[in-house]
């Protein structure tokens, strides 16, 4: 035995050195700590939370020539203040383009279209609640067994699954719309007594407590609950707002209980450059709550909530600008995941940007960029509790996602598939089954058959080659997957090696819920065969030379908003870098940290 102070070889063992020496050492990684953490997730004065203000709650001046309308006016007057429209509809025809139309305070049962040769402004009367409502109030139940009807039920709507009008479901595996479970999804009949909704069953015999069918053929609805003193309502128009007119506003009203199809795309639909929608709700619509269909729109504090199928979507929406949109508990009609559900999906768009907002609890992906999107971002969202992935790029390229907080989504949090020239930074991804997946699978945008493509000229072909290139993955803190592994890295084409398909990965912080859960830390493909496995991050970074400057965290939750306080995670760490002056500004911070690690 070596004796404290004596010779082993040339070399003198010196244990007080050895203790101190650790101590710094120690010292200077929870300063890397702070550094990464705080970089992650920078302090700041709070934003304006995500969503639209309280209806009756904002303030809009009218101007002096301002169109006004009432439930009480008539379309036969001139629309002043004193002497109101009955109409948003007859206002729109008798208005000049530039004009303001503005509604007293009430429920307005129309659809309206903003035409092409109006460019107009809608908002409500200073602090009055308005609401453009789909369903009327039905009577005259009668008891019918242990059912109760009500006769003369006359509206009729395209039940199609589907995008085309009166088309049957689609039949590739994984990409039809309908689960067997819910097989009445698409049927856009709402009802419901006391604003408590009824689940639609297929027949009368079906009917139990809860539930409704509609007798197209006696033109009746049955109820298996007692509406007896009860305010029964049930949707009998399709269609809110459609704006075919560009740079109209419409701003400060609520949208609600419309029976929009598949088909019809929204209740609220953008169809002309340029429209800006503010400070609306729009919520309890049979599929899709708000679809724009035009560039330049921009979509700032608006709620979609509880939509059957889709809270907003987004076509041919180039320069789209999204900022604090609240997404959440859509797709209540339980549609499958693909081929659309959930919070937002957009496709075929260029240079979109969703900033500031909440996307949770959507039976569904949270966010979904797919079939050719081009060159946009996402930052500083909440994307959580989302029954699908939280964020998934899809057949696209160009994406900068930064500051983000992504958690306890049921599939990947952050999911990369097919798609080239990704920059992931400072982002914070908790508790997802995976929470950063990386796949490549066998399409490409080599091959004209495969659907998705946008052929509209302006790209060059291989800016947009739907293989994964590319992808820079630095400042995140990864933590708590529950599926196989924290971050994955896949070609289920058996082509390329995780190099091949450029994946980066440096200065980010791991964490796993514990030394067997999940499985593995990281899963880096090697092309051909199963792909290599990792347990612990120094296995990782030996075998791939891959994040030099990362860091394998305790075995607890980064969950929590508080856990950059946690002694026990800032006592690992990983050295970090300044960050690049493109996302600085993305992530509005003016003094970026000095380098501490990654240049």
């Amino acid at each position: 035995m070596t004796q404290s102070g004596a010779r082993t070889g040339s070399t003198v063992v010196r244990p007080r050195r050895v203790f101190w020496g650790a101590i710094a050492a120690l010292l200077a990684l929870l300063a890397c700590a702070v550094a990464v953490l705080e970089l992650v997730q920078r302090p700041g004065t709070p934003p304006e939370p995500p969503g639209a203000a309280p209806l009756g709650s904002v303030s809009y001046s009218a101007p002096r020539d301002a169109l006004f309308v009432s439930v009480v006016g008539s379309d036969s007057a001139p629309g002043t203040k004193a002497r109101p429209l009955a109409t948003v509809q007859r206002a729109i025809t008798i208005a000049r383009s530039g004009q303001t139309i503005v509604l007293r305070a009430g429920t307005y049962h129309e659809r309206v279209t903003v035409t092409k040769d109006k460019t107009v402004t809608i908002q409500p009367y200073r602090r009055e609640v308005v609401w453009f409502d789909g369903s009327i109030v039905v009577e005259g139940w009668k008891r019918a067994g242990a059912l109760w009807s009500v006769d003369g039920w006359a509206a009729r709507f395209d039940s199609s699954p589907t995008y085309k009008r009166g088309a049957p479901d689609n039949t590739e595996p994984g990409w039809v719309f309908l689960n067997p479970d819910y097989s009445f999804a698409a049927n856009p009949e709402q009802v419901w007594i006391d604003g408590t909704s009824q689940r639609q069953v297929a027949t009368v015999a079906d009917v139990t407590p809860g539930t409704f069918a509609v007798d197209e053929a006696a033109s009746k609805i049955y109820l298996g609950s007692d509406p007896t003193g009860r305010e029964v309502r049930a949707s009998d128009k399709v269609k809110a707002l459609s704006v075919q007119s560009k740079d109209s506003i419409l701003r400060g009203v609520g949208v609600r209980r419309y029976a929009t199809s598949v088909p019809g795309f929204g209740t609220v639909t953008v169809e002309a450059k340029g429209v800006r929608l503010e400070n609306m709700i729009i919520e309890d619509n049979a599929t899709t709550g708000l679809f724009v269909a035009a560039a330049d729109a921009v979509v700032s504090h608006v709620t979609v909530r509880d939509n059957g199928l889709l809270g907003m979507g987004a076509n041919y929406a180039d320069r789209l600008r999204v900022t604090g949109l609240a997404s959440s508990g859509n797709n209540l009609e339980h549609f499958n995941n693909a081929p659309v559900s959930g919070g937002l999906k957009i496709t075929r768009s260029r240079g979109v940007t969703i900033e500031r907002s909440r996307f949770a609890e959507n039976a569904g992906p949270g966010v979904w960029f797919d079939q050719s999107v081009y060159d946009s971002n996402v930052v500083g969202n909440d994307i959580h509790g989302n029954r699908g992935h939280g964020l998934i790029l899809e057949i696209s390229a160009k994406f900068v996602v930064a500051g983000n907080r992504i958690f306890d989504n049921r599939d990947s949090g952050i999911k990369v598939n097919d798609t080239s020239n990704v920059q992931i930074w400072n982002n914070t991804v908790t508790t997802n089954g995976r929470d950063l997946s990386v796949v490549q699978d066998d399409r490409r945008a080599s091959d004209p058959t495969i659907p998705g493509h946008d052929r509209r000229p302006g790209l060059a072909s291989d800016e947009m080659p739907w293989v994964v290139g590319a992808v820079t993955v630095k400042n995140n803190v990864f933590s708590g997957a529950k599926a196989d592994c924290v971050v994955c890295v896949e070609d289920y084409s058996g082509q390329m090696t995780a190099k091949q398909m450029g994946v980066i990965l440096d200065g980010n912080a791991y964490q796993r819920q514990s030394a067997a859960s999940p499985r593995w830390l990281v899963v880096w493909s090697r092309g051909q065969g199963s792909p290599h496995t990792y347990r612990s991050l120094k296995a990782f970074q030996a075998a791939a030379r891959q994040e030099k400057h990362g860091a394998e965290l305790s075995f607890e939750s980064a969950r929590e908003a508080s856990w950059r306080q946690s002694e026990t995670d800032r006592a690992a760490a990983t050295g970090v870098g300044r960050l690049p002056k493109p996302i600085s500004a993305l992530l509005q911070w003016e003094d970026p940290a000095p380098a501490v690690g990654v240049k």
